[in-house]
């Protein structure tokens, strides 16, 4: 019988080990791959949430500071324009004085219009009435696109002195607001008007009004 010479049987023994070897440093190199490519896919999922809720948020800020215009009246004091001091009221943003037993916001207060609210749809209603109504309509809004999204109106007075909660010409602030970490899951620093309920850890968009 002929026997094959040792040396060659070490030479294939060879071939044959660098070929696995090979194979295990493919798969390697793939799985690095495939994971890369997936915290990729987590990434832009992440971004495109941001930038969904950052959109519907400068629609709902836009909107408030509409109505607020349109609300406007001639002030008392001088030449400019002022609104009522219940579009500072912050029971009528974010749902504060409705109950519902259902988690979904949406579904809870949107569906339909509640008692509470005045329906500035087909009646004429006052400045306050707009203002409350307002605040349901653009709380609606918010939690329609993203449910932890909320609502918060201020006002720099340039005269504390007088019974207005904002006087003509001072600058009011609207922030639409929404939880936001990294995409790791880390904290991130924001603006300190963006702080709602003493939760810091949000972003928001905020549009400044002066009339």
């Amino acid at each position: 019988m002929m026997r094959m010479p040792s040396q060659k049987l070490y030479s294939l023994q060879k071939v044959a080990g660098v070929g696995m070897i090979e194979i295990l440093v493919s798969l390697f190199v793939l799985t690095i791959g495939l994971l890369g490519v997936a915290s990729l896919q987590f990434t832009g999922t992440f971004n495109n949430v941001q930038a969904a809720s950052r959109s519907q948020a400068e629609l709902v800020a836009r909107y408030v500071s509409e109505q607020m215009v349109s609300a406007a009246q001639p002030a008392e004091s001088d030449d400019g324009w002022e609104i009522d001091d219940a579009f500072f009221n912050t029971d009528f943003f974010n749902f504060e004085t409705l109950t519902c037993n259902d988690s979904n916001l949406y579904q809870c207060y949107c569906l339909t219009l509640p008692a509470t609210v005045p329906n500035c749809r087909t009646g004429n209603c006052t400045s306050a009435e707009i203002a409350e109504y307002s605040g349901w309509e653009a709380s609606c809004q918010a939690v329609g696109s993203n449910p932890n999204m909320r609502i918060s109106v201020s006002c720099n007075d340039r005269n504390n002195g007088d019974a207005k909660a904002c006087t003509s010409g001072s600058l009011i602030n609207i922030a639409v607001s929404w939880p936001v970490k990294s995409d790791q899951q880390a904290t991130v620093a924001n603006d300190s008007r963006c702080t709602f309920n003493s939760d810091s850890n949000r972003a928001c968009v905020i549009k400044e009004v002066t009339l």
